[in-house]
């Protein structure tokens, strides 16, 4: 009798955590606030180390601080370069990626004091560059037409022998291992801090212009919307206009963008959301504001990231929060 209760015991346990396996989460727009803080100027591109603490580039060639999440901002730096990406490593060193307007010259500018003082270098050979991405202090790319590298924080630069016409994203997992994508579907991997790279075939020819790690999972933006585990790489039609995505887990993917109506030429913002890893996707219009871009999340559940209204030209940061 005691062995049959102990076996029944046994199964109900192991009965209850299936079924709690099975359970699974899915979100909808209820899930998701954006709150909405009006800014004086245009915000380029962003980048919030936490909750309070963040660092943007506008379209008048500044570079601000904030550090009560936007609702004060300081300039840091003015100049007449074109500002196109700005990463912060920590609080003290940041790395901003500059133009010379109506010139193929490009520039660096880091900070290594919290933006009390900015040292400009000359990134020489590039072409077309439109993101940077440093590792840490001293190593870092530029990615463009072709992919720049940096072992000593931007006094010299390298190209890498890699042969693409467009260089779209590159990542860092935790594990140390960097990925970048591009055209015709190039993907590329480097275990040794971008000295080697070797191709990862994803079976696809679509553009890549971002990608996103989630565990074992990589996630890409382009003309299609991808999701690969490297053996097997699903490929569905992308919901008109994804500026950025938020992968929430294996399956939840919320996207960020704009999407035009039927009759018009002006776009309404918008928010998608799949629970089946892009097979389908749930739309959420926004008819007071164009478009959302520029988002960055400090965690699971919190991030950043711009709005603004083409009509009457207003300009926002969006905080975004996830709740289940």
């Amino acid at each position: 009798m005691k062995k049959l209760f102990t076996f029944l015991t046994t199964l109900f346990l192991l009965t209850a955590c299936n079924n709690e396996d099975d359970i699974k989460i899915h979100l909808t727009e209820k899930n998701i606030s954006l709150e909405r803080i009006e800014t004086d100027f245009g915000i380029k591109e962003i980048d919030f180390l936490d909750n309070n603490i963040g660092y943007v580039i506008d379209f008048e060639g500044r570079i601000l601080s904030t550090d009560n999440s936007g609702t004060d901002w300081t300039i840091l730096y003015n100049t007449d370069y074109e500002l196109l990406d700005i990463q912060f490593l920590n609080s003290q060193t940041g790395f901003i990626l500059a133009k010379t307007p109506e010139e193929e010259l490009f520039h660096l500018l880091k900070t290594t004091d919290a933006g009390d003082s900015f040292m400009e270098t000359e990134i020489s050979g590039g072409i077309n560059l439109r993101e940077i991405h440093f590792i840490d202090s001293n190593t870092g790319f530029t990615l463009g037409d072709h992919i720049l590298r940096t072992y000593d924080s931007g006094t010299g630069w390298t190209e890498l022998d890699i042969n693409s016409h467009f260089w779209g994203d590159l990542i860092e997992k935790e594990n140390g291992d960097l990925y970048a994508c591009g055209s015709g579907g190039e993907f590329i991997k480097s275990s040794d801090d971008g000295i080697n790279w070797k191709q990862v075939n994803l079976n696809t020819s679509s553009h890549l212009y971002q990608v996103t790690a989630f565990q074992e999972n990589f996630y890409f933006i382009g003309q299609n919307f991808l999701k690969s585990n490297i053996q097997t790489t699903w490929e569905y039609e992308i919901p008109a206009y994804i500026n950025d995505i938020k992968v929430y887990n294996n399956d939840i993917v919320i996207g960020f963008g704009k999407q035009y109506p039927e009759k018009g030429f002006f776009p309404y913002g918008a928010l998608y959301i799949t629970n089946n890893s892009g097979k389908d996707w749930e739309t959420t219009i926004f008819h007071d504001i164009s478009d959302m871009r520029a988002i960055d999340f400090i965690d699971s559940n919190s991030g950043f990231g711009i709005a603004y209204t083409g009509m009457t030209g207003i300009e926002y940061l969006i905080k975004i929060k996830i709740e289940e």
